[in-house]
């Protein structure tokens, strides 16, 4: 796909407005969320959803991962080989975009805590994972979109690659 021309009224595409401020998006309201995977499918996306609640290992979430995302048989279900699929296996076409959609976070979040609170656990670190590879697709004009809903709208999840998850556009005012 096409980098954005600055001839578009750019502020109307989610796509862009998401991969502006990084790639990542947090969303609570189903509503918010429903209306920007709409928007997405209606201009091209891919999109790939994961359950989030049921990942109650780390190996869980790898085997969701590889069969949702196709990775090869080879994958080695660790977090350096997730980055590694990510950037090499992942499939992003340059005529339309994927977004990846991961429902209820949070609970994944509270089942795999950092063992210092110095450190970030294991849901921060998958998305610190993905957050690297929106950026690495961008590189070659592929639109990577990683979309966190949360049913905790207290949910922090900062510094991805020295950037910080923004609440989406329809719901930052209610962060709080």
């Amino acid at each position: 796909m096409a980098i954005f021309s600055p001839n578009e009224d750019n502020e109307q595409r989610r796509d862009w407005s998401i991969l502006r401020d990084g790639g990542v998006a947090l969303y609570w309201r189903p509503e918010a969320l429903n209306k920007d995977l709409g928007w997405l499918d209606a201009n091209g996306y891919n999109i790939i959803e994961f359950d989030a609640a049921g990942w109650s290992s780390e190996e869980q979430m790898h085997d969701s991962l590889r069969s949702g995302l196709s990775f090869p048989y080879y994958y080695g279900k660790n977090l350096s080989a997730l980055d590694d699929c990510l950037a090499n296996d992942l499939v992003v076409p340059d005529s339309e975009g994927v977004a990846l959609v991961f429902h209820h976070y949070d609970e994944f979040a509270k089942t795999h805590p950092a063992a210092d609170p110095s450190e970030n656990g294991l849901a921060e670190v998958v998305l610190h994972i993905f957050a690297r590879a929106v950026r690495y697709h961008l590189l070659y004009g592929r639109r990577l979109l990683i979309l966190v809903q949360s049913d905790d709208p207290r949910i922090r999840i900062e510094d991805l690659g020295g950037l910080s998850a923004h609440w989406n556009s329809r719901e930052w005012l209610n962060r709080n």
